[in-house]
């Protein structure tokens, strides 16, 4: 028996009977045809001509284009007396055969979930160009927007040079009959032009690709053990409709640590504002040690641990992949946090100054700033939940039962620090009227409405295109 190798695509059986011996094989249509001198006609054995050739051909091409896995067959025989040097010559060609192996339902669906998540996609299959680009076709591999899908036959990749390799992987959609060693190569030329490569595969010719992928993704069910061990994400159900699933929670988890950071740093950048400008101005010292504590403990936990759980955003897979060398957080993110911080200071500070002329320094001018900057900072979580959705848009996001619960206890234990009397004394505040409620709940609710009011803005100044001066 001669199994399909590198550098053969057919493989052969040898059988022994009384009579003599027969040689079996099947394979690539074109690699047994080769082989061939003979053909059964009728039942009758007839040599193979130049035209039969011709007609082959295009049956196979037509089976082909049909989405069709075609093999040719083909023997040989002779007597157990005599030995023959050379049994893989001047075979007789049987005929093609056409295998079916339609696309597993909701694969097409999921080609398009990638390619509107900014993931290009691209196939690469042991089958004959013309049976891969019918598939190509049926998959809108080159995202069914009118782009021309291109394909090409790995066995022209023997011997090609890495930078024109590199240059190809590019533009490619699809990779017929591939062996092994392509498979690697193709791989390792994507991500030599830029690219972060994801690979999936189940056999063992797939081991070394999964390897040098970025994220090699194995099949749990039908994988093999080479795979699963190499690999660095194993689908346990071997549907890819969990590859999507996975890209969205990611993106959410790295979303939801953006959105945990950015408000830690604007609330607590509000701090030092408020602290910094009172000081430096000569207005006092609007919150004391103690208040500065309270305010950290009760905005920084229970609010940023629910915008850490935040649910995914509606256009989570309409987004385009990020840069991995991206940091967390942008030079944008800081000016965005330094604008947020400073209006959340100025309702604060605010508040302070209007306690500072109703009743001049001392415990009930703090307790306005504490109160306002308190409140400001909790409603503060709820913009912190997108950066570009607003309160005031039409579009809602999907509800955060944490945030709500995290933000309404919060305000609860700011209620009781008024009514405990203890607590109270501890923080040294006095009690407000209802004029001060009211400059209180302006204060902290302002904020809000600004910055949700401009987070439009804001995006609108981002997608603008930076125009540099010629000279």
């Amino acid at each position: 028996m001669q199994h399909r190798a590198e550098n053969r695509n057919f493989m052969s059986t040898l059988h022994t009977n009384q009579h003599g011996q027969l040689l079996a094989v099947k394979g690539s249509p074109n690699e047994v045809l080769a082989l061939c001198s003979w053909r059964v006609q009728h039942g009758q054995v007839e040599p193979l001509t130049e035209d039969d050739r011709f007609s082959i051909s295009i049956a196979n091409d037509r089976m082909a284009g049909e989405a069709l896995r075609v093999l040719g067959a083909a023997y040989r025989e002779w007597d157990s007396v005599n030995e023959i040097a050379s049994p893989l010559e001047s075979l007789t060609w049987l005929g093609l055969i056409g295998m079916t192996d339609p696309v597993r339902p909701g694969v097409q669906g999921v080609i398009g979930d990638l390619h509107q998540a900014g993931i290009d996609t691209v196939m690469i299959t042991g089958d004959q160009s013309v049976t891969a680009y019918a598939i190509g076709k049926e998959l809108q591999l080159s995202r069914g927007n009118g782009e021309q899908l291109e394909i090409l036959d790995s066995t022209h990749l023997t011997g090609i040079e890495p930078e024109v390799m590199t240059a190809l992987a590019s533009r490619v959609h699809v990779f017929a009959r591939v062996s092994p060693s392509h498979k690697l190569q193709i791989v390792q030329a994507l991500q030599r032009s830029g690219k972060v490569v994801a690979m999936t595969g189940d056999g063992i010719n797939d081991g070394p690709a999964l390897k040098a992928a970025d994220i090699g993704i194995a099949m749990g069910n039908t994988g093999t053990d080479v795979a699963r061990e190499v690999a660095d994400v194993v689908l346990e159900d071997d549907h890819l409709e969990t590859m999507v699933i996975a890209i969205s929670q990611g993106r959410t988890i790295y979303n939801n640590i953006r959105k945990s950071v950015h408000f830690l740093l604007a609330t607590n950048l509000s701090e030092i504002m408020v602290m910094f400008t009172a000081l430096s101005t000569g207005l006092g010292q609007p919150l004391n040690a103690m208040q500065l504590l309270w305010i950290n403990l009760l905005s920084d936990v229970a609010p940023g641990l629910a915008l850490a759980m935040e649910p995914p955003e509606p256009e989570v897979l309409q987004q385009p992949p990020r840069d991995p060398a991206e940091p967390i957080i942008t030079s944008a993110d800081f000016k965005r946090i330094g604008f947020e911080s400073a209006v959340l200071s100025a309702g604060a500070l605010g508040a302070y100054s209007y306690g500072l002329m109703r009743y001049g320094i001392g415990t009930q001018a703090n307790t306005l700033a504490f109160s306002s900057l308190t409140i400001g900072q909790l409603l503060h979580a709820f913009s912190c939940r997108s950066q570009t959705h607003s309160l005031f848009g039409t579009t809602s996001l999907p509800a955060n039962p944490y945030l709500t619960l995290a933000v309404g206890g919060s305000l609860g234990l700011q209620f009781l620090t008024f009514i405990i009397p203890g607590l109270s004394g501890l923080l040294g505040l006095a009690p407000l009227t209802l004029l001060d409620i009211v400059i209180v709940g302006l204060s902290a609710v302002l904020p809000l409405v600004i910055n949700e009011a401009t987070k439009g803005y804001v995006q609108r100044q981002a997608s603008q295109p930076v125009v540099l001066p010629t000279s």
